[in-house]
């Protein structure tokens, strides 16, 4: 007798300085909404259609610094200036440095860029053509 697994969603974990900023941030400004938000502020999870972000507490600056030089969350989205549009007043009052306007990629790609408030790069893009 065999059977084969069913995936049901998949969720990028995230550590965060500041729960409470962290899903303010996805939630005001990338237009996510909140699912569960822990009542001791130890972890959060936020979604928006498909793509869920599970962000948990961490005091640990090494850690924080480790994610935001190395951890990426690339969502693909189908049209990635409609979401720009939609998003981009409130990432015009970002710091400088942390939202890069949509442009094409060489490798095929339409995206813009946006750090959290922790430095982690989110990318939204779609395919060219």
């Amino acid at each position: 007798m065999s059977s084969e697994a069913t995936f049901h969603y998949g969720a990028t974990m995230v550590p965060v300085r500041d729960v409470a900023q962290s899903v303010d941030f996805y939630v005001v400004t990338l237009g996510f909404t909140a699912l569960f938000h822990a009542d001791d502020d130890s972890v959060a999870v936020v979604h928006r259609g498909p793509v869920y972000i599970h962000l948990q507490a961490c005091d640990d600056e090494e850690v924080l610094r480790v994610t935001a030089d190395n951890l990426a969350v690339y969502v693909e989205v189908s049209d990635v200036d409609a979401l720009w549009k939609e998003l981009g007043k409130r990432l015009s009052r970002l710091p400088k440095g942390r939202v890069r306007p949509p442009f094409e990629q060489e490798y095929g790609m339409r995206e813009f860029h946006v750090k959290d408030p922790d430095g982690m790069l989110m990318f939204f893009g779609e395919p060219v053509g």
